[in-house]
Order: structure tokens, then C-alpha cells, then sequence
């Protein structure tokens, strides 16, 4: 199933954008509005061709089947891509979905990964990534400052920073987010579920001597902090493993 997302001023604005980026009319799309437009932000929708190919249906019914045993009301859409399906999963119970720190969705996405790939050989492998009202990005993006801000206290404090307890989706983030960090690296430690991230400085790295110094050592501007902020939660490298 085709589709694009655009933005615009207001929801129907970004509807007509699409609509004309498609070259199609209102009746031969589906349209799903994922942000309504507000004080600082554009309204963004996604348009779908009403065309769908025959993997795209049975990943459909099987993600159907698996919430419904779930005993969940939800609405579901799927996207067939070049390296994968997109499901999108909204409504009512959105929130039970996701789960605590989105650990109910990533269990979700490994089951229906298991269930659709079971016995294909590895060249008919497809991966399905499961989404609920644009909540992965959001926390990606929620991480990564996260993972930046501390990396900012780390450098200013010269004294390693331990996460909280992680699952395997949000550790990778914090990883990636300081991958190619010069001054700090970041390991993991622990069993799951306690395995956790821990961001150390390098063995380089001399310590500030004074505040106006250390706010050299930040990323940008936008993530500096105040010499009162502190971090919101207590939050190294691996999973990769």
C-alpha cells in the first residue's frame, strides 16, 4: 500500500498536499492523522493508496488475531516497504499497547516477527516494525536528548552516570545516540531485566576546572543545562549485544 506523509498549517491543508503529491482524489485513499496542529507544530497525516498486496493482508489478519487474543480495541494499518511492513497500531487502548517505557509494544513487534518469518529461509526474511501514534519516534527522540544531556553532566562532573534499569530498545538508543561521542563511551552492565547503561568519560579527558569551562564540553547550544538542572531519571556499551 503506498502512502506519504505530509504536514501543512492545518489538517486539511496536509491532506490536500498529499492528495496532489499522489495525484489521486479523496476516494481512492485512506487517510490517518497523526498530529492535529497546535501552537508549535504543523497538523501531519498520512495518505494511503486503498491498494493493498497479498503479504500486506496476511500480515494484517495476523496482527489482528494476536490483539484481538489480547482482548484490545484497536485499529490497525499496514505498509508494505522495500525493507519492511510499518503496522500502525491506534485507538482506544493505545496506551496498554505501548506499555511502560513501550515494553508491551516491543514484545508485541518480536512476537509477530516470529510468528510471520517461522521456517522462511533467511533470504525470505521480512522484518515488521510495529509503531502506536508516532510513539517510537517520539521516544527515540526523548532518548537521544536524554542520552546527550547526560553525556554533558559526565564531562562537567568527571564521574560516571548510571541509568535506570532499560530494556533492550532503549539501551540501543542510548548507545547510538553517544556512538560517536569523543569524549565519553558507553557500556552495559547487568541481567536482564536489571541490565542497564552506564556513560563513562574517556580516559583522555581532563576535568573542567571551573563551570564556564565545562560548558565548552557540551554538544550545542540547545542542550546546555544550568549548574543547578539535574537529569530527570538515573540512567553504557552493548546491545549491540
Amino acid at each position: 500500500m503506498k502512502s506519504i506523509e505530509t504536514q501543512g498549517k492545518t489538517t486539511e491543508q496536509a491532506i490536500e498536499i498529499g492528495l496532489y503529491k499522489l495525484g489521486v482524489s479523496r476516494e481512492e485513499v485512506s487517510i490517518e492523522i497523526l498530529e492535529q496542529a497546535g501552537l508549535f507544530n504543523k497538523a501531519r497525516v498520512r495518505i494511503s493508496l486503498n491498494t493493498s498486496s497479498e503479504e500486506e493482508a496476511v500480515v494484517k489478519e495476523l496482527v489482528e488475531k494476536v490483539i484481538s487474543l489480547m482482548g484490545l480495541e484497536l485499529n490497525t494499518f499496514v505498509e508494505e516497504r522495500e525493507a519492511d511492513f510499518f503496522v500502525n497500531v491506534t485507538g482506544a487502548d493505545a496506551a496498554l499497547f505501548i506499555g511502560k517505557h513501550g515494553e508491551s509494544i516491543e514484545e508485541f513487534q518480536t512476537v509477530i516477527n516470529a510468528i510471520y518469518n517461522k521456517n522462511k529461509p533467511r533470504e525470505e526474511y521480512k522484518r515488521i516494525t510495529v509503531d502506536s501514534n508516532n510513539y517510537i519516534e517520539k521516544r527515540e527522540a526523548t532518548l537521544c536528548n536524554l542520552a546527550k544531556r547526560t553525556a554533558g553532566k559526565v564531562i562537567r562532573e568527571h564521574k560516571d552516570f548510571k541509568f535506570e534499569a532499560m530494556n533492550s530498545y532503549e539501551r540501543r538508543i542510548i548507545h547510538s545516540a553517544l556512538s560517536g561521542h569523543d569524549k565519553v563511551i558507553t557500556e552495559s552492565y547487568g541481567n536482564e531485566p536489571n541490565r542497564y547503561v552506564v556513560v563513562k568519560l574517556k580516559s583522555n579527558i581532563v576535568k573542567p576546572k571551573n563551570y564556564d569551562e565545562a560548558k565548552d564540553y557540551f554538544e550545542d547550544d540547545s542542550i546546555k543545562e544550568s549548574k543547578t538542572d539535574k537529569p530527570a531519571i538515573k540512567e553504557s556499551r552493548d546491545d549491540v549485544n
